[in-house]
Protein backbone atom coordinates (compact mmCIF):
# COMPACT_ATOMS: atom_id res chain seq x y z
CA UNK A 1 0.00 0.00 0.00
CA UNK A 2 1.40 3.61 -0.91
CA UNK A 3 1.98 6.10 1.41
CA UNK A 4 -0.52 8.79 0.72
CA UNK A 5 -0.47 12.66 2.58
CA UNK A 6 -2.93 13.59 4.09
CA UNK A 7 -3.38 17.47 5.64
CA UNK A 8 -4.11 17.39 9.05
CA UNK A 9 -6.40 20.52 10.20
CA UNK A 10 -4.63 22.55 12.84
CA UNK A 11 -6.50 24.13 15.56
CA UNK A 12 -6.09 25.79 19.20
CA UNK A 13 -4.45 22.84 20.97
CA UNK A 14 -5.84 24.54 24.24
CA UNK A 15 -9.55 24.20 23.41
CA UNK A 16 -11.48 21.01 24.74
CA UNK A 17 -15.03 22.43 24.32
CA UNK A 18 -16.93 19.45 25.75
CA UNK A 19 -15.69 17.09 23.20
CA UNK A 20 -15.46 13.33 24.63
CA UNK A 21 -11.81 12.96 25.36
CA UNK A 22 -10.73 9.84 25.29
CA UNK A 23 -7.18 9.79 27.03
CA UNK A 24 -4.69 12.78 28.18
CA UNK A 25 -2.14 12.86 30.20
CA UNK A 26 -2.89 15.73 32.69
CA UNK A 27 -4.10 13.31 35.48
CA UNK A 28 -1.56 10.57 34.81
CA UNK A 29 1.05 8.86 37.03
CA UNK A 30 4.75 9.40 35.63
CA UNK A 31 5.96 5.80 35.50
CA UNK A 32 2.59 4.15 34.66
CA UNK A 33 0.91 2.73 31.92
CA UNK A 34 -1.95 5.47 31.68
CA UNK A 35 -4.32 2.68 31.83
CA UNK A 36 -2.91 1.09 28.43
CA UNK A 37 -2.96 -2.79 27.90
CA UNK A 38 0.83 -3.79 28.18
CA UNK A 39 1.83 -4.32 24.47
CA UNK A 40 4.32 -1.80 23.43
CA UNK A 41 5.73 -0.90 26.95
CA UNK A 42 3.10 2.17 27.50
CA UNK A 43 4.68 4.77 29.91
CA UNK A 44 3.68 7.82 30.76
CA UNK A 45 6.32 10.63 30.64
CA UNK A 46 6.73 14.26 30.98
CA UNK A 47 8.58 16.60 28.71
CA UNK A 48 10.45 19.17 29.85
CA UNK A 49 7.92 21.78 29.37
CA UNK A 50 6.09 20.13 32.03
CA UNK A 51 3.52 18.43 29.46
CA UNK A 52 2.34 14.89 30.69
CA UNK A 53 1.88 12.13 27.19
CA UNK A 54 2.49 8.60 26.57
CA UNK A 55 5.55 6.90 25.27
CA UNK A 56 5.18 3.54 23.67
CA UNK A 57 7.71 0.97 21.82
CA UNK A 58 7.05 -1.10 19.40
CA UNK A 59 8.96 -4.75 20.28
CA UNK A 60 9.53 -8.38 19.40
CA UNK A 61 6.56 -10.52 20.46
CA UNK A 62 7.04 -11.79 23.94
CA UNK A 63 4.04 -14.36 23.68
CA UNK A 64 3.55 -15.25 20.23
CA UNK A 65 0.82 -13.01 19.17
CA UNK A 66 1.19 -11.81 15.89
CA UNK A 67 2.14 -8.35 15.70
CA UNK A 68 0.64 -7.48 19.10
CA UNK A 69 3.29 -5.12 20.62
CA UNK A 70 3.54 -3.04 17.65
CA UNK A 71 0.85 -1.24 18.55
CA UNK A 72 -0.77 1.06 21.73
CA UNK A 73 -4.24 -0.08 23.00
CA UNK A 74 -6.24 1.61 25.33
CA UNK A 75 -9.57 0.26 26.61
CA UNK A 76 -12.60 2.35 25.98
CA UNK A 77 -15.02 0.67 28.68
CA UNK A 78 -17.74 1.23 26.12
CA UNK A 79 -17.61 5.05 26.47
CA UNK A 80 -20.78 6.81 24.70
CA UNK A 81 -19.26 8.65 21.84
CA UNK A 82 -22.68 11.42 21.57
CA UNK A 83 -22.86 11.12 18.46
CA UNK A 84 -18.96 12.51 17.70
CA UNK A 85 -17.43 10.15 14.45
CA UNK A 86 -14.23 12.27 14.18
CA UNK A 87 -11.08 11.18 16.65
CA UNK A 88 -8.11 12.77 16.93
CA UNK A 89 -4.44 13.22 18.88
CA UNK A 90 -1.51 14.73 18.65
CA UNK A 91 1.48 12.23 17.39
CA UNK A 92 5.31 12.10 17.99
CA UNK A 93 7.56 9.66 16.08
CA UNK A 94 11.29 9.61 14.29
CA UNK A 95 9.66 8.61 11.05
CA UNK A 96 7.49 9.79 8.49
CA UNK A 97 4.81 7.09 7.94
CA UNK A 98 1.41 6.21 7.86
CA UNK A 99 -0.35 5.56 11.18
CA UNK A 100 -3.32 3.23 11.68
CA UNK A 101 -6.57 3.99 13.99
CA UNK A 102 -8.43 0.77 14.80
CA UNK A 103 -11.63 0.75 16.57
CA UNK A 104 -13.25 -1.95 18.40
CA UNK A 105 -16.61 -2.63 19.02
CA UNK A 106 -19.79 -4.81 19.45
CA UNK A 107 -19.51 -6.61 16.66
CA UNK A 108 -17.24 -4.41 14.45
CA UNK A 109 -14.08 -3.71 13.58
CA UNK A 110 -13.01 -0.53 11.83
CA UNK A 111 -9.61 1.60 10.62
CA UNK A 112 -8.64 4.91 9.61
CA UNK A 113 -5.03 5.68 8.30
CA UNK A 114 -3.16 8.78 8.65
CA UNK A 115 0.14 10.12 7.11
CA UNK A 116 2.49 11.34 9.75
CA UNK A 117 5.07 14.00 8.08
CA UNK A 118 6.77 16.30 10.80
CA UNK A 119 9.49 13.72 12.42
CA UNK A 120 10.10 14.00 16.07
CA UNK A 121 7.80 17.18 16.03
CA UNK A 122 3.89 17.05 17.26
CA UNK A 123 1.57 16.53 14.74
CA UNK A 124 -2.32 16.58 14.94
CA UNK A 125 -3.81 13.74 13.70
CA UNK A 126 -7.30 13.92 12.26
CA UNK A 127 -9.15 9.89 11.52
CA UNK A 128 -13.15 10.81 10.33
CA UNK A 129 -14.75 7.46 10.57
CA UNK A 130 -18.56 8.92 9.90
CA UNK A 131 -17.87 8.33 5.80
CA UNK A 132 -17.08 5.43 4.08
CA UNK A 133 -19.61 1.84 3.63
CA UNK A 134 -21.78 1.21 6.42
CA UNK A 135 -19.53 -1.27 7.61
CA UNK A 136 -16.91 1.11 8.34
CA UNK A 137 -19.10 3.57 10.50
CA UNK A 138 -19.21 3.25 14.50
CA UNK A 139 -21.81 4.11 16.93
CA UNK A 140 -22.54 6.18 19.47
CA UNK A 141 -21.97 2.97 22.00
CA UNK A 142 -20.28 -0.17 22.65
CA UNK A 143 -16.90 1.15 21.85
CA UNK A 144 -14.50 -1.23 23.22
CA UNK A 145 -11.09 -0.93 22.27
CA UNK A 146 -8.85 2.09 20.58
CA UNK A 147 -4.98 1.05 19.14
CA UNK A 148 -2.98 2.84 17.99
CA UNK A 149 -0.86 1.16 15.09
CA UNK A 150 2.30 3.79 14.37
CA UNK A 151 3.84 1.37 11.46
CA UNK A 152 0.24 -0.57 10.77
CA UNK A 153 -0.18 -3.46 11.00
CA UNK A 154 3.69 -4.38 10.55
CA UNK A 155 6.59 -5.31 12.63
CA UNK A 156 8.24 -1.87 11.67
CA UNK A 157 9.54 0.39 13.99
CA UNK A 158 10.82 -2.03 16.55
CA UNK A 159 12.89 0.03 19.16
CA UNK A 160 11.60 3.34 18.43
CA UNK A 161 9.68 5.33 21.01
CA UNK A 162 6.04 6.76 19.82
CA UNK A 163 4.80 9.69 22.15
CA UNK A 164 0.79 10.49 22.23
CA UNK A 165 -1.55 12.44 23.95
CA UNK A 166 -4.81 13.86 23.90
CA UNK A 167 -7.02 11.56 22.06
CA UNK A 168 -10.25 13.09 21.93
CA UNK A 169 -13.84 12.41 20.13
CA UNK A 170 -14.57 15.73 18.08
CA UNK A 171 -17.13 17.62 16.36
CA UNK A 172 -19.80 20.13 16.82
CA UNK A 173 -22.16 19.63 20.36
CA UNK A 174 -25.56 21.14 20.85
CA UNK A 175 -26.58 21.10 24.43
CA UNK A 176 -23.90 18.11 24.92
CA UNK A 177 -24.56 16.87 21.65
CA UNK A 178 -22.86 15.99 18.76
CA UNK A 179 -24.15 17.27 15.46
CA UNK A 180 -24.72 14.36 13.74
CA UNK A 181 -27.58 13.15 16.79
CA UNK A 182 -29.32 15.81 16.12
CA UNK A 183 -32.91 15.99 13.55
CA UNK A 184 -32.28 18.57 10.83
CA UNK A 185 -33.59 21.70 10.86
CA UNK A 186 -34.38 21.26 14.06
CA UNK A 187 -32.48 23.88 16.05
CA UNK A 188 -34.18 27.01 16.43
CA UNK A 189 -33.63 30.20 18.01
CA UNK A 190 -30.29 31.01 19.94
CA UNK A 191 -28.00 28.37 19.63
CA UNK A 192 -24.61 27.39 21.01
CA UNK A 193 -22.39 25.36 19.22
CA UNK A 194 -19.20 23.72 21.78
CA UNK A 195 -17.06 20.92 20.66
CA UNK A 196 -15.27 22.30 16.89
CA UNK A 197 -16.26 22.95 13.88
CA UNK A 198 -14.12 21.74 11.12
CA UNK A 199 -13.59 20.94 7.56
CA UNK A 200 -10.95 19.13 5.75
CA UNK A 201 -10.04 15.61 3.56
CA UNK A 202 -8.25 12.58 4.64
CA UNK A 203 -7.40 9.65 2.94
CA UNK A 204 -8.91 6.05 4.33
CA UNK A 205 -8.91 2.11 3.10
CA UNK A 206 -11.32 -0.34 3.73
CA UNK A 207 -10.50 -2.70 0.49
CA UNK A 208 -6.86 -2.24 0.30
CA UNK A 209 -6.67 0.81 -2.00
CA UNK A 210 -6.70 4.89 -0.66
CA UNK A 211 -10.26 6.90 -1.07
CA UNK A 212 -9.90 10.47 -0.65
CA UNK A 213 -12.59 12.15 1.33
CA UNK A 214 -13.81 15.22 2.98
CA UNK A 215 -15.86 16.32 6.22
CA UNK A 216 -17.67 19.45 6.20
CA UNK A 217 -18.37 20.75 9.71
CA UNK A 218 -20.26 23.53 8.66
CA UNK A 219 -22.48 22.17 5.87
CA UNK A 220 -23.49 19.49 8.52
CA UNK A 221 -24.36 22.42 10.94
CA UNK A 222 -26.51 23.85 8.72
CA UNK A 223 -27.95 21.12 7.76
CA UNK A 224 -29.00 20.64 11.62
CA UNK A 225 -30.33 24.54 11.47
CA UNK A 226 -33.65 25.82 11.27
CA UNK A 227 -34.02 28.89 8.48
CA UNK A 228 -35.36 30.81 11.20
CA UNK A 229 -32.61 30.10 13.75
CA UNK A 230 -31.44 33.51 14.80
CA UNK A 231 -28.18 33.43 16.73
CA UNK A 232 -25.15 30.59 16.09
CA UNK A 233 -22.82 31.08 19.10
CA UNK A 234 -19.61 29.27 18.30
CA UNK A 235 -17.60 31.34 20.41
CA UNK A 236 -16.96 27.80 22.74
CA UNK A 237 -15.93 26.15 19.30
CA UNK A 238 -12.41 25.38 18.24
CA UNK A 239 -12.42 26.28 14.36
CA UNK A 240 -10.46 25.86 11.65
CA UNK A 241 -11.02 26.19 7.74
CA UNK A 242 -13.58 28.76 8.48
CA UNK A 243 -16.74 28.65 5.88
CA UNK A 244 -20.31 30.16 6.73
CA UNK A 245 -21.42 31.16 3.44
CA UNK A 246 -23.26 27.41 2.96
CA UNK A 247 -25.11 28.39 6.79
CA UNK A 248 -25.87 31.82 5.35
CA UNK A 249 -27.26 31.31 2.66
CA UNK A 250 -30.13 29.09 4.27
CA UNK A 251 -30.01 31.86 7.31
CA UNK A 252 -29.92 35.02 5.88
CA UNK A 253 -30.73 36.97 8.68
CA UNK A 254 -28.73 34.45 10.97
CA UNK A 255 -26.25 36.42 13.36
CA UNK A 256 -22.82 34.39 14.23
CA UNK A 257 -20.98 35.52 17.21
CA UNK A 258 -17.31 34.56 16.85
CA UNK A 259 -15.90 35.42 20.06
CA UNK A 260 -16.31 37.21 23.75
CA UNK A 261 -16.83 40.82 24.16
CA UNK A 262 -13.53 42.84 24.63
CA UNK A 263 -12.93 45.24 26.94
CA UNK A 264 -14.91 48.07 25.05
CA UNK A 265 -17.68 46.15 24.70
CA UNK A 266 -18.37 45.68 21.34
CA UNK A 267 -18.80 41.75 20.17
CA UNK A 268 -16.73 39.85 17.11
CA UNK A 269 -20.18 39.42 14.96
CA UNK A 270 -20.35 38.55 11.23
CA UNK A 271 -23.07 39.84 9.54
CA UNK A 272 -24.68 36.88 8.15
CA UNK A 273 -26.40 38.67 4.98
CA UNK A 274 -22.50 40.31 4.23
CA UNK A 275 -24.04 43.64 3.75
CA UNK A 276 -21.72 46.71 4.58
CA UNK A 277 -22.84 49.25 6.87
CA UNK A 278 -22.21 53.55 6.26
CA UNK A 279 -19.52 53.73 8.98
CA UNK A 280 -16.77 51.67 9.01
CA UNK A 281 -13.65 52.06 10.80
CA UNK A 282 -10.66 49.88 11.45
CA UNK A 283 -9.41 48.48 14.97
CA UNK A 284 -7.77 51.54 15.35
CA UNK A 285 -10.52 54.03 14.56
CA UNK A 286 -10.02 54.97 11.04
CA UNK A 287 -12.76 55.64 9.00
CA UNK A 288 -12.79 52.70 6.02
CA UNK A 289 -14.51 54.12 2.88
CA UNK A 290 -13.92 50.43 0.97
CA UNK A 291 -12.85 47.74 3.53
CA UNK A 292 -10.91 44.82 2.21
CA UNK A 293 -10.73 41.58 3.51
CA UNK A 294 -10.39 41.84 7.78
CA UNK A 295 -12.07 42.61 11.09
CA UNK A 296 -13.87 46.26 11.11
CA UNK A 297 -15.50 47.89 13.22
CA UNK A 298 -19.21 48.31 11.58
CA UNK A 299 -22.29 50.93 13.26
CA UNK A 300 -20.98 49.93 16.94
CA UNK A 301 -19.84 45.88 16.18
CA UNK A 302 -16.46 44.08 15.28
CA UNK A 303 -17.72 42.56 11.67
CA UNK A 304 -15.38 40.33 9.60
CA UNK A 305 -15.71 40.94 6.00
CA UNK A 306 -14.38 38.52 3.60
Amino acid sequence: MKKMFFLAAMFAATVCNAQVILWNGDDKEVGSDGGFWDRATPTVVEEADGNKCLKFTPRANPGGWDQEHHNAALPLGGISFKGLRRITLRLKMPDKHNVMLQLEGNGYNVKRICWYDTPNEWQVMVYEFALGPDSEKITDTDNNVLAIWPFEETADGEGKDIFIDDIKVEGPMVNDMGIRALADNSLTGDVVVTGVIGKGTYQNTWDGDWHAEAYDDYALLAAKLAANATTLDVRGAGRWDEDWDVITAKCPNLKIILSDEDETGIQHVRNAKGEAAQEVFTLSGQRVAQPRKGVYVVNGKKVAIK
